[in-house]
């Protein structure tokens, strides 16, 4: 079930979204701690199911507040029999200081009311309207008191609805106290979808009602583990069988202790312990969380259940707590124990922290009114953190390892108030220890609107109380409202391009319903509420993507979305191959089946994930229509994904089987270093991946050396990888040689071989006047841009220099190129280049001493960049790289126009646009050709591009959702079809509390081209993840799935094949703050996709779907080694003369990857001049030029290419002289012509090749 508290933060406004954003980064000794409520009673006038009552709650806070603050209510039910409060009211009889409903969500039964103070006596609340559950049983209502963002007191009450058939407590083993907050569930034997439960309250007592008499029920305790509950570190009791004669029945439980620990340290950088630091487990596979502290040697353990968890320390800090000074943003350690109650211990599962020593400062003008406000500050290699602006001074201060940073602004979007945006800012670089004072930064009023409408598709009647979002496509900038009672909302923004989506939760295109492949947040709106009936509630989706709008001048542009109402229910169980009812975890998607004429289906489909309270089942609203179901299985399930199942709900409800694939063969082996030797005392888990893109990963005991995992053994052969700390001594190996293909009901063994540190090297990082640069980020990388050379298993490695600009790092023995890098905005204001790279052969056991030298960029190449009809594109991206592995990124200027520095030597620069100023949502990009140019002639070089229209991208898509359930968000049209982001449950849930978050993915073409990571499709993914605020979510919880799909012939014609993924081609993020692309720590698979339906997946345009995982949110792309090695060029090159024409031959080279020919035709010797023609086969051995001057010489030179572009160097010239013209005769009409003239014609180019020859 949800968590307990999760309404408290789920849109009641900016007082509770301020105690998750701004508390955890205030920089503050203490906050207020939440007491006690006492005295709690809630009372109805009629404990009927289904029926319309009065509610009376009288309660008693603990803490008294004479600011304005609220009293949140929640009232808790499982989600297939909620309280119906869509029409509540404050009744008389309310105490006086309770001025009013502020807020209510439908969807989870919660109310926020205002209060002018909060005296700490007894106050009463008095709600009409309100419609009870449609089952009977316990129910419960959550108080909490809030001042401000601050949480005072909370407590709850429990009362029954209907009449009970089992009722009874759950304890804590030893005569322990009630289980708080745990589900108990009964379930009718022999017939699995009758199920009925109820949660336990603050006491531990339950009460579970619908039983039907004669019936046997199977009653069973499900532990969530949950923050809010006190079963952390115990398990359930074992299920018993019940027969219900009509009579209540009283059936207590006792849980048992947890048999599963985790221990290790938590250090810094330099090994010194972090006292009292804080770890949590959450559980990847079904509901589950483990938290707890370590002592003052910074040594942990966490009990907990047996399942599959990600461990990682909680950089978090709620009210109460002081703010760390260190952050943790890489990928947590995920292990797996039996789900039974052996015993099962891991030991020296450690992590290393990044002290967070150095500050940023700033104010803001004007300050904000009307709301609170904060500042969020980022990172796109995962770190992010934030502060409330002080409304008094509008200054604010942050603590923040040294690095490069963005900062943006949230604030209070249902504020009275003007609003305010950030103004465009370069990333701001903090030193180590350094105190960077940013000054007062100018804020941008928001004085221009975008008046958007909410309406039923079909009636066409505004919707009220819709959630409107807006956000910049390029740049920061999010806002938004909430439709009136005419379905009409005034949204406050900015000059420029914005993007606008619609939901209840201010989601995006058909996503929604609380989990991943979702059309849109579900969106509720009272639509009966006649004194006959009760209130029905109903479910709408928004069609289509976000809508794009271009604000500027006076204009205040419309946009309209129609909703379509989901009323239809698809009901679905899970079950094995042999039909037998599973209790599994995971997310079901609905996808619409076949092809669709309008919006229907774009964007992803319907879903939900499977009920926490009722493992194996799900209901779906969706639209009627018929669907395919899917099943996603979480990381360390028992099973794996079937055939999809298809139902039909044109016409009425209808339910569904799913089936999933029991993981039957087990692979095992061990751990050796290279030398043959067991490995032991680290920490490190294995993986296998199959060509059906399963990762299956496995636990290593640290002990013996040896691994265990269990796999399917439908999917064919197994790569094996490991994933260690690089501090340990070895190094991650996601891919290594050794295969395997698993047999059912059989062991496999086989032993991983680790990459061990045994070389060491002493960087010296300089500039180019010999000065120690520090907070370079020195890499070691043994990819190798060679033709035909088939690198070894790709490694890359590295950290920052420090002040003196020295770093020393070990590797394994290979062959490497070792580079530096900094901020691309660093590089362009010193005018500098990153170094080049030199191999390095490092041998076993020795010492190297290195020094790198940033080169003065003295080479100024500018230029324009338009459209094929002249017109100038403004904020195009460009990209520079060099054959030796230099690269820099700038935008053109508002007229075109771009300079950048560069270095002399071969140079290739490309133009790229992500094209937004139309209406519609799928972008058509602008593109360059990539053009090569020689810049050691002169220092001053012009090269202008031209760009044309590429492959349309995807619609983006932007989806809100409870960070208490999963998410999974698809692209479903143009260029990057298939790609996909899976997030698990938790995973952007920073305090376990659950949390309104929005997630935005979209294709682009603007990323940067370098030697060894060149996109492969020309085009990545940006993902963006913000709080209900706005406040950039940048790290995760625990690690997303990422999927992008590439082109096979893309992926062809550079050379690659689906089996080279991991090795010369893998997923990368982009680091900006080192200006680099940096490959996805975790494991990267690879599989087939029959794109085109033809049932094979060998064609070119069929797809490779590839997949990484990632714990932080940035832009993605599939990236290659460059070929940068030009084919040889043509020989025996002859060009020979015509009339106005003349006609070259040659002979074509031998290489294997040979893609074609090009022409290039100049008038002036020595000059190559442009491009004629290319000619793309590798046959062709002649061309014809004709429609020439006459009597003109022509100078021509033929080149080959290969398929990754690359272009011979060959600039040897062949010319010939076109004839003269010949004369006109016969009637002034030119009718006629004589057969002199005609026999001439017809001999001429005989004559001419006599003449050659002769020559």
């Amino acid at each position: 079930m949800h968590s307990i508290k999760a309404f408290l933060i789920r849109g009641i406004g900016i007082l509770t979204i301020l105690a998750v954003a701004i508390i955890p980064f205030a920089q503050r000794k203490s906050a207020t701690q939440a007491g006690s409520i006492s005295s709690v009673s809630v009372v109805a006038s009629d404990t009927s199911i289904s029926t319309a009552a009065n509610y009376t709650i009288t309660f008693t806070p603990a803490t008294a507040s004479s600011n304005p603050g609220n009293i949140n209510l929640g009232f808790q039910a499982p989600p297939d029999s909620q309280f119906s409060i869509g029409n509540v009211a404050l009744s008389a009889g309310t105490s006086a200081v309770l001025t009013g409903i502020g807020f209510k969500d439908t969807q989870y039964g919660s109310i926020s009311i205002n209060a002018s103070s909060i005296p700490a006596q007894e106050l009463t609340i008095k709600l009409s309207g309100i419609v009870n559950p449609s089952k009977a049983g316990k129910y419960s209502v959550w108080i909490e008191t809030r001042s401000g963002f601050s949480q005072l007191d909370n407590g709850s009450a429990s009362f029954t609805i209907g009449t009970l058939g089992i009722s009874g407590t759950v304890s804590l083993p030893n005569g322990g106290a009630g289980a708080k907050y745990v589900w108990v569930e009964a379930q009718e034997k022999g017939d699995f979808s009758k199920r009925f439960g109820s949660s336990t309250d603050a006491n531990g007592a339950y009460g579970i009602g619908g039983l039907t008499s004669g019936k046997t029920y199977i009653v069973q305790v499900f532990v969530n583990g949950g923050p809010d509950s006190n079963t952390q570190g115990y398990s359930s009791p074992e299920p018993v069988e019940k027969t219900y004669s009509g009579s209540v029945i009283t059936q207590n439980f006792t849980l048992a202790q947890a048999t599963k620990t985790v221990s290790g340290t938590i250090t810094r950088a330099n090994g010194q312990a972090v006292a009292n630091a804080r770890v949590n487990g959450m559980r990847m596979d079904g509901p589950g969380f483990a938290n707890a502290q370590a002592n003052s040697s910074g040594q942990y353990t966490l009990t907990m259940t047996g399942g599959k968890y990600e461990i990682r320390p909680d950089t978090f800090a709620g009210p109460g707590q002081e703010a760390p000074d260190y952050s943790f943003s890489g990928p947590g350690t995920q292990i797996q124990f039996a789900k039974d109650s052996t015993t099962e211990t891991k030991t020296n599962v450690n992590f290393a922290v990044i002290t967070a020593n150095s500050t940023i400062t700033g104010a803001v003008n004007p300050i904000p009114s009307g709301g609170f406000a904060g500042v969020g500050i980022h990172n796109r290699s995962g770190f992010g953190t934030g502060t409330g602006i002080n409304p008094s001074t509008g200054t604010f201060s942050a603590r923040v390892p040294a690095g490069t940073y963005e900062i943006d602004m949230f604030s209070d979007m249902q504020s009275s108030g003007d609003r305010y945006a950030f103004p465009s800012m370069n990333p701001v670089s903090v030193g180590e220890s350094e105190t960077k004072n940013l000054g007062t930064i100018n804020l941008v009023k928001m004085d221009k609107t975008i008046n958007a409408t909410v309406r039923d598709g079909t009636s066409l009647q505004g919707l009220p109380n819709m959630q409107i979002g807006c956000f910049k496509p390029k740049g920061g900038g999010y806002t938004g409202g909430r439709t009136d009672a005419n379905g009409i909302a005034p949204i406050k923004v900015t000059e420029g391009e914005w993007g606008c989506m619609a939901n209840a939760g201010m989601g995006g295109p058909k996503d929604g319903g609380g989990g991943p492949g979702a059309f849109l947040q579900y969106l509720k709106f009272v639509q009966k509420a006649t004194a006959a009936e009760p209130p029905q509630e109903q479910m709408y989706v928004i069609m289509g993507g976000p809508k794009f709008v271009t604000v500027s001048g006076a204009t205040s542009p419309s946009i309209t979305f129609n909703a379509v109402i989901a009323d239809k229910t698809i009901t679905v169980l899970v079950t094995d191959s042999n039909g037998a009812a599973l209790q599994e975890y995971g997310f079901i998607e609905a996808q619409p089946a076949g092809d669709t004429n309008d919006d229907f289906g774009k964007g992803g489909g319907l879903g939900s994930p499977i009920d926490p309270n009722m493992p194996g089942m799900a209901s779906i609203k969706v639209p009627a229509g018929i669907y395919d179901l899917r099943m996603m299985t979480p990381p360390g399930s028992d099973y794996s994904s079937g055939d999809p199942a298809r139902v039909n709900v044109t016409t009425g409800n209808a339910s569904a089987n799913i089936v999933l694939l029991r993981n039957d063969s087990t692979i095992s082996g061990t751990l050796k270093d290279e030398d043959g030797k067991t490995v032991t005392g680290i920490m490190a888990f294995v993986s296998a991946t199959n060509a059906k893109g399963g990762f299956i990963p496995g636990d290593v005991s640290s002990n013996n050396g040896n691994y265990s995992m269990r796999v399917p053994s439908a999917g064919g052969a197994l790569n094996l990888g490991y994933f260690v700390d690089p501090a340990s001594g070895y190094f991650p190996q996601p891919f290594t040689d050794a295969t395997v293909t698993p047999v059912a009901n059989a062991t496999i063994t086989k032993d991983i071989v680790m990459k061990k540190a045994t070389a060491t090297v002493n960087f010296t990082v300089k500039d180019p006047s010999g000065n120690p640069v520090a907070n370079a980020f020195v890499e070691a990388d043994n990819r190798k841009a060679v033709k035909g050379l088939k690198m070894d298993n790709f490694f890359s490695h590295g950290d920052m220099t420090d002040a003196n600009g020295k770093i020393t790092l070990k590797f394994p023995a290979d062959t490497f190129k070792f580079q530096a890098f900094l901020p691309p905005q660093t590089l362009r204001n010193n005018k500098w280049m990153p170094p080049k790279t030199e191999e390095v052969v490092l041998v076993k056991n020795s010492t190297t001493n290195i020094t790198i030298t940033f080169q003065a960029a003295d080479v100024v190449l500018s230029g324009k960049v338009a459209k094929t009809d002249g017109t100038a594109v403004s904020e195009a991206f460009i990209t520079a790289y060099s054959k030796d592995g230099e690269s820099i990124e700038i935008p053109t200027d508002t007229n075109g126009n771009y300079t950048v520095n560069v270095t002399s030597g071969e140079w290739h620069i490309v133009a790229e646009k992500d094209e937004t100023s139309t209406s519609s949502a799928q972008v058509t990009p602008l593109l360059s050709v990539d053009t090569a140019i020689d810049t050691s002639a002169s220092k001053t070089i012009t090269q202008n591009l031209t760009v044309s229209a590429g492959a349309v991208l995807s619609t983006p898509v932007s989806s809100t959702y409870d960070s208490d359930n999963s998410k999974m968000v698809r692209l479903t049209d143009g260029a990057l079809s298939g790609a996909v982001v899976s997030i698990p449950q938790d995973a952007l849930d920073s305090d376990g509390q659950g949390d309104n978050v929005t997630l935005s993915v979209q294709s682009t073409v603007e990323i940067p081209r370098q030697l060894l990571n060149k996109p492969l499709g020309n085009a990545g993914v940006d993902i963006i993840a913000s709080s209900s605020q706005g406040q950039p979510i940048i790290s995760t919880a625990s690690s997303v799935a990422i999927t992008i799909p590439v082109l096979r012939q893309d992926v062809e014609n550079a050379g690659l094949a689906i089996t080279d993924f991991g090795t010369l081609a893998t997923m990368s993020y982009y680091d900006e703050e080192n200006g680099k692309w940096a490959p996805l720590d975790g494991s990267v698979t690879a599989v087939g996709y029959d794109a085109n339906g033809d049932g094979d997946t060998t064609d070119g345009t069929d797809k490779i779907l590839v997949t990484g995982q990632s714990s932080h949110f940035t832009t993605f792309a599939v990236t290659a080694s460059t070929d940068t090695i030009p084919p040889s060029a043509p020989t025996g090159i002859s060009a020979t003369a015509g009339a106005q024409k003349i006609t070259l031959a040659w002979t074509n080279p031998t290489e294997s990857d040979l893609a074609g020919i090009k022409i290039y035709r100049s008038t002036t010797s020595g000059t190559v001049g442009d491009l004629v023609t290319t000619i793309a086969n590798t046959t062709t051995t002649s061309y014809q030029n004709t429609g020439l001057t006459a009597n003109t010489t022509y100078y021509y030179v033929v080149k080959s290419y290969d398929g990754a572009g690359n272009i011979s160097t060959n600039i040897t010239q062949v010319n010939a002289k076109t004839n003269a013209a010949l004369p006109a005769t016969g009637a002034a009409s030119g009718q006629s012509v004589s057969m002199w003239w005609l026999l001439a014609l017809a001999f001429l180019p005989i004559i001419q090749i006599a003449r050659t020859k002769k020559v």
